[in-house]
């Protein structure tokens, strides 16, 4: 009787392993879309301020503006945070020797909001509680999520057809999909205009409060390109 390992032997040389399968006719290749998307959403950093030598009454003042500016933020149309809330004195040197000669009070607030009018008009009534610090727009993550989401569509739809055509030139009449991946996702400025307003509203400060808030609207938010790239492999 033949021992166990000799048979073995005997059986992997008269049967070899068989040969890994060749994979033929597969073709490896990427697709993108994009879309142009205007932002929908506008930010203002509001600085309150008060500066005096008396702490009570520099307290006081700041705390007048701090609240009419608080109630004024309350819209439902606005996102406000409180970002900070700072009360500190102030020192100047005479001598070598530090002398207190005074007291500030501050705070910084972040107002968001995807109505433009809404935002133009607070930072034109606001002025004598809060100057802006700076403006910015941006695109929502509800709105960039579903811009993904359809641009996403577009890339596979687009990676199908490209398929397809391949196959039928190659003298197939259809193809499988081996592998795909939903590769970058790319995000790039396409215009922008977030200086000139931030240039009006800073030199608004000085302005009186009868300011017309309209000629704020002006100027455009500018607009975001997003993209996707489909990278893939099919077999014909």
């Amino acid at each position: 009787m033949l021992r166990p390992t000799l048979t073995a032997l005997l059986l992997a040389a008269a049967f070899p392993a068989a040969a890994e399968p060749l994979n033929y006719n597969v073709v490896e290749f990427s697709e993108s879309a994009g879309m142009e998307v205007p932002r929908d959403t506008m930010t203002a950093r509001f600085q309150v301020r008060a500066e005096g030598k008396d702490r009570q009454s520099v307290n006081t003042a700041f705390t007048q503006k701090f609240n009419s500016f608080n109630r004024k933020a309350k819209n439902s149309a606005f996102k406000t945070e409180l970002l900070s809330r700072n009360a500190f004195p102030r020192y100047q040197y005479h001598n070598g020797k530090r002398i207190q000669t005074g007291w500030e009070e501050h705070a910084e607030f972040r107002v968001e909001s995807k109505d433009f009018a809404a935002l133009n008009r607070l930072i034109a009534e606001a002025q004598n509680e809060a100057h802006v610090e700076y403006t910015s727009f941006s695109l929502s993550k509800e709105k960039r999520e579903s811009v993904i989401d359809e641009v996403s569509k577009s890339a596979i739809n687009r990676f199908k057809q490209r398929a397809q055509t391949l196959a039928e030139t190659l003298g197939h009449r259809s193809y499988k999909i081996v592998k795909l991946n939903l590769g970058h996702i790319g995000s790039g400025t396409v215009s922008q205009s977030e200086s000139v307003q931030t240039k009006m509203y800073r030199s608004a400060v000085p302005m009186a409060a009868s300011m017309d808030a309209e000629a704020l609207e002006t100027a455009s938010p500018g607009s975001e390109e997003i993209s996707i790239t489909v990278d893939g492999t099919v077999q014909m």
